[in-house]
């Protein structure tokens, strides 16, 4: 299967950051989601313009934003198992 340039191995790349903008809003529930959707995609973005290798953009993305939420103030919320067995 041939994949398209420039998107380091994601047939659909809006896809992938929907989902990842979906993680992450799970973990800072009291971001705004516009906000989170735009820190995410010119994350991405600028990592993209600078990238040599693409395969592990979505990754590092994520770690960044989560990096600069924390530095923000913002509260990362763990989901936790609670249910009884």
């Amino acid at each position: 299967m041939t994949e398209p340039i420039g998107t380091g191995g994601l047939v659909d790349t809006e896809t992938a950051l929907q989902r990842e903008v979906d993680v992450l809003a799970e973990r800072f529930p009291d971001v705004d989601r516009g906000e989170l959707d735009r820190i995410v995609r010119g994350t991405f973005e600028k990592l993209k313009r600078d990238a040599e290798v693409e395969s592990h953009l979505l990754a590092v993305t994520r770690a960044q934003v989560t990096d600069e939420l924390r530095e923000r103030g913002a509260e990362v919320h763990v989901r936790t198992d609670t249910t009884d067995r």
